[in-house]
């Protein structure tokens, strides 16, 4: 009898581990298909959040593995998609949504130190608000005959900041022309309180990320630089 029952557990047992082996199967599948899916509502939302199509966040990301965007971690994905568009068109179609991203972002921006400063006067009438920390010194990328970028480099000279000026496009002449508008003195150029560049090495692209110009940036340190707004 004792025979019989070892023979008929030996028998089962097969059945039984096959079956538990193949449940696990099932589970394992089970749960990469969750996963996947999981990721695939993830970066739907993510691709929705930017206004971008499937087709554009797939290249986005293929973008994110080449070493052509080494430097370009903290870019957006429309700064990534428009920096390398494959033709005129879409570069001005993600430019246009870029251009629309910042301005709702600079508003809100714009929105809030209005109402801090409402809150600060009305918490606190007889103390001063602290105005953010300004850098030492700054890159400010111009045009040629640009009002704006001479105001802009007013501005930042107002308020004791050196500047680097690289102009974009434009010969010696033009830089020569547009630093005369601006009102550059000999004295500042020779003591670098500002210096009066070409953009040969295309700064404005990888370290402004392309953003409109009148734009500034200022290192942060160990060779990171981000874009800086008018004091």
């Amino acid at each position: 009898m004792k025979v019989f029952i070892l023979w008929a557990m030996c028998t089962l047992l097969p059945i039984f581990w096959v079956g538990a082996t193949e449940l696990e199967r099932n589970q394992a599948s089970q749960t990469n298909i969750e996963r996947n899916q999981s990721r695939s509502l993830s970066v739907s939302k993510d691709a929705q959040y930017w206004q971008l199509s499937q087709a554009d966040w797939t290249r986005y990301e293929q973008l994110m593995q080449s070493p052509l965007t080494y430097d370009m971690q903290e870019a957006s994905p429309l700064e990534v998609l428009a920096q390398f568009a494959r033709s005129d068109t879409e570069r001005a179609r993600l430019a246009e949504r870029l251009v629309a991203f910042d301005k709702e972002r600079t508003e809100g921006l714009l929105a809030l130190e209005v109402a801090y400063r409402a809150a600060w006067a009305r918490l606190y009438p007889n103390l001063k608000p602290i105005g953010p920390r300004l850098p030492e010194r700054v890159a400010l990328f111009v045009r040629a005959k640009c009002d704006t970028c001479v105001d802009a480099l007013k501005q930042w000279r107002s308020h004791g900041v050196a500047v680097d000026v690289y102009m974009l496009g434009g010969d010696d002449k033009a830089l020569q022309a547009w630093a005369s508008v601006a009102g550059v003195r000999h004295g500042d150029v020779e003591k670098q309180w500002i210096t009066l560049n070409h953009d040969t090495r295309a700064l404005w692209m990888t370290l402004a990320k392309g953003k409109p110009v009148p734009v500034a940036i200022s290192e942060q340190g160990e060779g990171q630089w981000s874009v800086v707004a008018l004091p």
